[in-house]
């Protein structure tokens, strides 16, 4: 049995020999990655991808203030509004899961399993198509803050139940003990415990649920993607350049998210106490 000072939670940290496997595996891999790297760079550049004339156009001014700011806004408007409407269905459906109610808890879990299990596009593009089909006139703006707000609800539900299950099941024994209510109980000493386990999980979907907005397309709403690909189709010329400006405005959005995620999640853990906790029980605040 290898030592357990050097286990990680999933596996068995590796021995010397596993090490160096890695290690070459690794290095190869990069080298495949910077070969396929270098062969499309060259392909690009035998069409003049990189010719200065070619990106003229995705850079002038009037594009970056006609095309990626307007698109940006539009952008973080569907995804502010849709993070809001998440959150708060979240939070509905999460305690619904833990609900000391079988019917509650029956019906947010089958909110759950089945939102989640159907793509973003369809909850978007469906009820866009049903009414065109029957005539009304709805911004195609509200069909994306809905599909976006009815996925990642059913998705912040899960972290909601599962940061609530993760918690020492004495926390909830004490409030029961005292006479709390249930939702008391909740309310008052279980959830803003949970919060801060499940920040940085929170967080990081709706990074994934700002990147979704480009699903926006499919309805003709004007978020960044959209927007870049008119204009792309327009300067046919720099085609790929102004997809690859957009793409790299996302990149920029993403990563500073991130950043802040795992900076958040840094400070959280930097407050928990370290302790050498023995493994106990989630907490039990409903049937099985």
């Amino acid at each position: 049995m290898s030592n357990p000072s050097k286990s990680t939670v999933l596996f068995d940290a590796l021995g010397p020999r596993g090490r160096r496997r890695v290690l070459i595996y690794s290095l190869l891999s990069l080298v495949v990655i910077l070969a396929i790297l270098a062969l499309a760079g060259l392909q690009l550049d035998s069409k003049g991808f990189f010719e200065s004339s070619r990106w003229v156009d995705a850079l002038d001014a009037l594009v970056i203030e006609n095309t990626y700011i307007p698109g940006l806004l539009n952008t973080l408007k569907a995804a502010g509004l849709a993070s809001v409407f998440a959150l708060l269905l979240g939070a509905l459906v999460g305690f619904g899961r833990i609900s000391p109610i079988k019917f509650v808890r029956f019906i947010a879990g089958v909110y759950v399993q089945f939102f989640r299990a159907i793509p973003v596009l369809l909850l978007i593009w469906v009820p866009y198509t049903v009414s065109n089909t029957t005539g009304t006139s709805i911004d195609g703006f509200w069909f994306v803050v809905a599909g976006l707000s009815i996925y990642n609800g059913a998705v912040l539900a899960e972290i909601l139940r599962s940061g609530i299950n993760a918690l020492p099941s004495g926390q909830a024994a004490a409030g029961q003990a005292i006479g709390l209510r249930h939702g008391q109980v909740l309310r008052l000493i279980v959830f803003p415990q949970a919060f801060r386990n499940m920040l940085p999980a929170v967080l990081a979907q709706l990074v994934v649920l700002l990147k979704d907005t480009a699903l926006g397309y499919i309805v003709t709403y004007p978020e960044l993607l959209k927007m870049s690909q008119q204009t792309a189709s327009y300067y046919t010329n720099s085609f790929l350049q102004v997809l690859l400006v957009a793409a790299i405005v996302y990149f920029v959005i993403a990563y500073v998210l991130s950043k802040l995620v795992s900076f958040i999640e840094v400070r959280m853990r930097r407050k928990v106490p370290k302790t050498a906790a023995a493994v106990t029980a989630p907490v039990a605040l409903t049937e099985a």
